[in-house]
């Protein structure tokens, strides 16, 4: 059941976060000052004409604004999320691409981006803070759940604490494969393979420069450790070849990532400390 007090509450709380007056939101809506008043103390609400300007003005679905359970707000979003990447799925699929002739929802990728940042900034709990995070295009946060780290280039990353305090040194076979894959020739040979579909070995020569004796150590080290497979029978391909493994793949990305996130040095942090009141 709507909870009208909450509804108010979430309307007046998107207001300031817009930083706008009632008088200047309920001019961008088309009503007056005391209708706006009236919806947010929870006198009353919204028709469904006003309630779609307001949620264009607030850059919020209705859903979301609609849904005033103790625990209905992340489940919205979680809802959505989980719908866009359905969307995103179906939109990428063969049967949809034959039928349309095109990806008839290529915006979805950057929605699904736009949503994780969102996910990001909920952490603040500070609006002045948030603004002026969001301004510059890349932050971190540092908060009891762990580490997040974000930008509008795409890196993206969350580390949890209870990961963080479970790490330990690397062996010495450990810290050869990351030195490979940070190496110039190991970054050029990540860069160049494709996750999907296989690059024959010569099609890698020719991309990357790297001399064959050379390759030829980096594709055995990265295969026995996962980094990539071999496939010599795929139907994409029309050659065997090389691809990025989904197993420990994506750890060689993260790890050129992070040597990106070391050489640009200019992360801001936002740090947040929670006491405990029986500590």
């Amino acid at each position: 059941m709507l909870d009208q007090k909450i509804f108010g509450e979430k309307l007046r709380n998107h207001r300031k976060n817009l930083g706008l007056t009632q008088e200047e939101a309920a001019e961008k809506i088309g009503v007056s000052a005391q209708a706006v008043s009236k919806w947010e103390a929870g006198d009353c609400l919204p028709d469904l004409f006003n309630l779609k300007a307001i949620t264009d003005l607030y850059k919020i679905s209705a859903d979301v604004l609609l849904e005033t359970e103790s625990d209905g707000d992340i489940d919205a979003v979680a809802g959505k999320i989980e719908q866009l990447g359905t969307e995103f799925i179906w939109a990428n699929s063969k049967e949809t691409k034959d039928r349309y002739g095109k990806n008839p929802h290529t915006e979805l990728g950057n929605d699904l981006w736009q949503m994780w940042k969102g996910i990001y900034f909920a952490e603040v709990g500070n609006r002045e803070m948030q603004a002026k995070d969001k301004a510059h295009g890349y932050k971190r946060i540092c908060g009891n759940y762990g580490m997040k780290i974000w930008d509008d280039d795409g890196v993206a990353c969350v580390i949890k604490s209870s990961l963080i305090k479970s790490l330990s040194p690397f062996d010495v076979s450990t810290q050869e494969v990351i030195n490979e894959i940070c190496s110039e020739d190991g970054q050029k040979l990540i860069t160049a393979l494709k996750c999907p579909s296989p690059m024959p070995k010569q099609e890698i020569t020719e991309k990357t420069g790297i001399e064959l004796h050379r390759l030829n150590e980096l594709l055995l080290l990265f295969t026995e450790n996962n980094i990539i497979e071999y496939v010599s029978d795929n139907k994409i391909a029309k050659a065997p070849g090389y691809k990025i493994s989904g197993h420990c793949g994506i750890a060689a990305y993260m790890l050129l990532a992070a040597m990106y996130i070391l050489n640009k040095k200019n992360y801001t942090l936002s740090e947040y400390l929670f006491s405990d009141e029986n500590d």
